[in-house]
C-alpha cells in the first residue's frame, strides 16, 4: 500500500484526532517494543518474573564484548602468570610437607589433618585444574605445565604431577570436555539435579536424605567421581572406535553382548555400579581398582604410614594412618564445598538443548549456570581452591588463575550493564543452595528454549 495514501485516508476519517507527525510515530512504534512484549507474535512462552531480563538482552552485543575481553586477557598472559603459579605450587607443597612432617605426632592432630587435606585439594583444583585446561601452554615454555604432558601417559607422570583418586586422562574427558561444553544440560556429567534424582524423588525421611548427602560429601571422590570419570573415558574411547557399549561376554547369558540400556549412558556411575548386573560394563572392575584407585591408595595409605612406622615406630604408624584417613574425609568435604556447589541452586539455569561451543549462547550459559564465591587475595582464593571464579572460568577455560581474578570485576560490570544475572555468594550459602537441590527442597531454573538463539543450538 502507498504510505502517503494510507496517511491521507486516516486523517480523512478522524482529522481532529491525529496529525501526520503522530501517524509517523505510530508507524514506528512496533520497532520500539521490548522483545518480551512480542512473545505472542513469535509464539514464545511468556517469561516468568525472574526471567524477564531475557527479553531485553541484546545477546550478540553482550557476547561480542565478552569475546573481546577474553582475547585481551589471553594476550596479556606471560611470565607473571607462571611466577604466580610457582608461588601457589610452593604453598601447596608446603601444606603437604607440613602434614607429612606432623602426622605421626598424634592420631588426631588438626594441623596435620588440615595441611594434608589442603595439599591434596589445591594440587587438584588450582594446579592440575588450570594446567590440564591449557592455561599455561602458551606462557610456560619449559613444559612443566603443559596439558599434553601433565600427569598423563604413565604411572610415573601421574605420581609426579598429580596423584589423586581420579585417572588424569579420565578427568580430562569428563571435566574438560563433557562438563565444560555441556554445562547445565542432561549430558553434563556434573549436573547435580540429575545425578541426585533418586534422592530428590525419594518420599522417605528428609533427615535420612541429609544423612545421605553428608556421607556423600565425605566420600564422593572415590565412591562417585573416580568411577564416573573412568566411565566417561571408556565411553569416549568406544565412540572414537565407532562401537557402542555392550554387556561383557562373562555377563549373565541373558545380557552378554547386548547393548547396555540407554539410560545408563547418563546415569552417574558409583562403586555400587561395579557389582551386580552392571558389573564390568564400560570397564573391567579389576582394571579400575588396580589402575585408577590403586596408585593413590598405595602411596597415601600404605607407603606413607609405613615409612613413618619404620622411622619412628608403631605409634607413628598408627598416628599417621589415622591422620591420613581423617585428612581424606576432610579433603572430600572441602572439595565438595568448593566444586559441587558451583553449578547448583534455585537461582541457576539448566538447558534442554546443546549449544555450539564459543557461541553467544555458550558465553551466556557459562554465566547464568555458574556461581562465584567471595573473590580476591591469594590466601582467600587458595582456600577456595581458586574455584571462586567459575563464571569467568567457564567462559574462558584456558586462562590462568591470575587472569580470572583480573577478569572478575570486569565481567560483573558487563553483566550489570546488560542486565544479566551474575550470581556471587559466600561458599556456605552456595552449599545451602546445593543441598536444597540434592534433597528435593528446590529445583534449578529451566531456561525457556524458545528464547534461546536458535542458530546456536544443536539438535
Amino acid at each position: 500500500a502507498n504510505p502517503a495514501m494510507m496517511r491521507t485516508d486516516a486523517m480523512s476519517v478522524c482529522p481532529d484526532a491525529v496529525t501526520e507527525d503522530e501517524l509517523d510515530k505510530l508507524s514506528r512504534r512496533g520497532t520500539e517494543l521490548n522483545l518480551a512484549d512480542l512473545a505472542s507474535l513469535d509464539k514464545k512462552v511468556p517469561l516468568a518474573a525472574e526471567d524477564k531480563w531475557i527479553g531485553s538482552l541484546d545477546l550478540d552485543a553482550f557476547a561480542a564484548e565478552l569475546k573481546m575481553l577474553g582475547k585481551a586477557l589471553a594476550a596479556q598472559q606471560g611470565d607473571a602468570d607462571v611466577r604466580h603459579l610457582d608461588k601457589i605450587v610452593a604453598w601447596q607443597r608446603g601444606c603437604t610437607a607440613l602434614g607429612i612432617a606432623t602426622m605421626g605426632f598424634a592420631p588426631y592432630n588438626p594441623l596435620a589433618i588440615f595441611a594434608l587435606s589442603t595439599g591434596v585439594l589445591t594440587r587438584w583444583t588450582i594446579v592440575a585444574h588450570h594446567v590440564c585446561h591449557g592455561g599455561f601452554d602458551k606462557c610456560e615454555t619449559k613444559g612443566r605445565y603443559n596439558r599434553f604432558k601433565f600427569g598423563v601417559g604413565s604411572v610415573y607422570r601421574r605420581c609426579v604431577d598429580w596423584l589423586d583418586w581420579m585417572l588424569v586422562e579420565a578427568w580430562n574427558v569428563e571435566h574438560n570436555q563433557l562438563h565444560h561444553y555441556c554445562l547445565g544440560e542432561l549430558s553434563d556429567p556434573d549436573l547435580v539435579e540429575n545425578n541426585l534424582l533418586s534422592i530428590r524423588e525419594d518420599e522417605g525421611s528428609l533427615f535420612l536424605k541429609y544423612v545421605s548427602v553428608a556421607f556423600f560429601m565425605m566420600t564422593w571422590k572415590w565412591i562417585y567421581y573416580a568411577p564416573n570419570t573412568f566411565k566417561m573415558l571408556s565411553l569416549h574411547e568406544l565412540r572414537r572406535q565407532g562401537k557402542e557399549p555392550t554387556f561383557p561376554p562373562d555377563a549373565h547369558p541373558k545380557y552378554a553382548g547386548q547393548p547396555v540400556p540407554a539410560r545408563w549412558l547418563d546415569r552417574p556411575w558409583t562403586l555400587l555400579a561395579l557389582y551386580g548386573k552392571s558389573a564390568n560394563v564400560f570397564f573391567r572392575r579389576a582394571v579400575f581398582f588396580a589402575w585408577v584407585l590403586g596408585p593413590f591408595f598405595a602411596v597415601r595409605f600404605v607407603l606413607l604410614p609405613a615409612v613413618a612406622g619404620l622411622l619412628f615406630g608403631g605409634h607413628a604408624y598408627f598416628n599417621s594412618l589415622v591422620s591420613l584417613v581423617l585428612a581424606e574425609l576432610l579433603t572430600n568435604a572441602h572439595s565438595f564445598l568448593v566444586i559441587v556447589t558451583n553449578h547448583a541452586g534455585s537461582d541457576l539455569y539448566r538447558f534442554e538443548k546443546h549449544c555450539t561451543p564459543r557461541s553467544s549462547t555458550f558465553y551466556l550459559r557459562a554465566i547464568i549456570s555458574s556461581a562465584n564465591f567471595t573473590t580476591g587475595g591469594d590466601l582467600n582464593d587458595f582456600l577456595h581452591g581458586w574455584l571462586n571464579y567459575q563464571v569467568e572460568h567457564h567462559m574462558w577455560p584456558d586462562l590462568s588463575p591470575l587472569s580470572y581474578r583480573k577478569a572478575q570485576p570486569l565481567v560483573k560490570a558487563l553483566c550489570k550493564q546488560h542486565g544479566v544475572p551474575y550470581v556471587q555468594h559466600s561458599v556456605f550459602w552456595r552449599l545451602k543452595e546445593t543441598v536444597d537441590i540434592m534433597v528435593g527442597n528446590a529445583s534449578m531454573r529451566k531456561f525457556p528454549t524458545e528464547w534461546e538463539n536458535q542458530a546456536d543450538l544443536v539438535e
